[in-house]
């Protein structure tokens, strides 16, 4: 088969499985449990990870440290109250009552609380970047579980066709035996590649159970859940270079961009820090009433009634270097947000044209492990027919089974390796989420 470079076929790729290997239903499932696409798997692991709900909670609280840096720039209002009272008030013991309000504020001079508001608001985009990089991870995860149950799904069929054809052999066999035409020895063979083939499928299907408790793992499904090929999607604008592929990653990848916002923030984190040099301004208006009561020698009261504002400057002299070693700190931390960026960028360049090259070698070893299967076939058709008529042996027949059998196990993993291959290239340009995570 040769493969068609267009997105129609690559969606359908993605979300049609394996050639022949029926889907609709598992192997111990009931057929009355509900069926999961890939995009419905994904969007229940979105939603239950808890690997994304601790990133979203780091979201959140990214938030709300915003509002507190927001905060700082609104003046504090107090209020405060007090009430004296004596037995027999007089002219030395008055009764009195007092309550006022305060105003403040205070600010660095450079700005420096706008700054933090500034930083606030970049942790905020680096925290939604990490989460977006963390369901991208997690989708990755959950594509591949699914699509390993599917693969596995193929080996048990594999296994069963292949214990069936060897049933039918070794009736054969035991056939000829009774007539005389081949020896015990070969009916010894046969049985011997039976329990072979057994085992096998024995193997394979506690592969597949292992495979669907993995895909439990990761998404919270019901027991005896089933897996379902689902209607085909469209894989908008499919990379189909390396470099157009690596160009899309930088672009979009929330790795880069979350190292990118990283960088943002220290460079401003060194504005912040330098603004320990400068004066802070700090204003207090204060509104006061107060009213004294006495009953001695006659009973008189009076009101006060009092406001005031107060501004002070402080500046810093001297900390003992406590101010150069932050700024120093802040440079420091600076160059680390750079050099990880740049690392970011060589992993992701790297990472890009390892996803491409899965791909080229998937699509072509599943092309050529086709021409092999059907030859393989073509080859088991001949010697059985030999066989039948007492032209080939027991051996021959073993061998060529054999060779059917590696065959289609070997291009099942390709197909396998080449979805896989896929699912990398949309993880390392940056769409997976959008192409198969939840839609908002």
């Amino acid at each position: 088969m040769k493969p068609l470079f267009f997105r129609y076929v690559l969606a359908c790729l993605i979300f049609a499985g394996f050639p022949g290997t029926g889907l609709s239903s598992d192997i111990n499932a009931n057929p009355s449990d509900r069926d999961y696409t890939l995009p419905e798997v994904c969007r229940i692991a979105s939603k239950t990870a808890e690997q994304i709900k601790i990133s979203e909670n780091d979201h959140f609280i990214a938030k709300q440290d915003k509002k507190r840096a927001l905060s700082v720039l609104m003046p504090r209002a107090t209020t405060f109250g007090s009430s004296l009272a004596y037995r027999e008030p007089d002219q030395n013991n008055p009764d009195m009552n007092a309550w006022g309000v305060k105003l403040n504020q205070s600010f660095t001079l450079n700005g420096k609380e706008l700054i933090a508001l500034n930083i606030a608001g970049e942790t905020i985009r680096e925290k939604g970047f990490a989460l977006k990089a963390v369901k991208s991870d997690y989708i990755l995860q959950v594509s591949q579980a699914f699509y390993r149950i599917l693969s596995a799904k193929r080996h048990v069929e594999i296994a069963r066709s292949d214990v069936k054809r060897l049933e039918k052999h070794r009736h054969a066999v035991n056939e000829r035996l009774n007539v005389g035409q081949v020896t015990k020895t070969a009916l010894f063979r046969a049985e011997a590649e039976l329990s072979g083939a057994k085992t096998a499928l024995v193997q394979s299907s506690n592969g597949l159970n292992l495979a669907r408790a993995s895909l439990e793992r990761l998404v919270n499904l019901e027991e005896n859940f089933t897996l379902s090929e689902g209607h085909v999607r469209e894989l908008d604008n499919f990379v189909y270079s390396f470099e157009a592929l690596k160009t899309q990653a930088l672009e979009h990848r929330a790795e880069i961009q979350a190292a990118e916002t990283t960088l943002a923030i220290a460079e401003k984190s060194i504005r912040y820090t330098k603004g320990a040099y400068w004066p802070t301004l700090s204003v207090e208006g204060t509104y006061s009433n107060t009213r004294i009561e006495f009953d001695q020698p006659v009973h008189t009261s009076s009101d006060t009634e009092n406001s005031s504002i107060e501004a002070n400057l402080t500046f810093t002299l001297f900390d003992g270097g406590l101010r150069s070693a932050d700024v120093s700190k802040a440079l420091a931390d600076r160059r680390k947000a750079d050099l990880a960026l740049q690392t970011k960028k060589k992993g992701i360049v790297l990472e890009a044209k390892s996803a491409w090259l899965d791909y080229r070698t998937a699509v072509s070893v599943a092309r050529t492990l086709e021409d092999e299967l059907t030859s393989a076939r073509e080859n088991f058709k001949a010697v059985q027919m030999q066989f039948k008529h007492g032209m080939a042996d027991s051996v021959d027949m073993m061998d060529a089974n054999t060779l059917l059998v590696k065959a289609q196990r070997n291009l099942s993993d390709a197909q396998y390796s080449r979805i896989l291959s896929i699912l990398g290239i949309m993880r390392t340009r940056g769409d997976i989420v959008s192409v198969l995570g939840p839609r908002k």
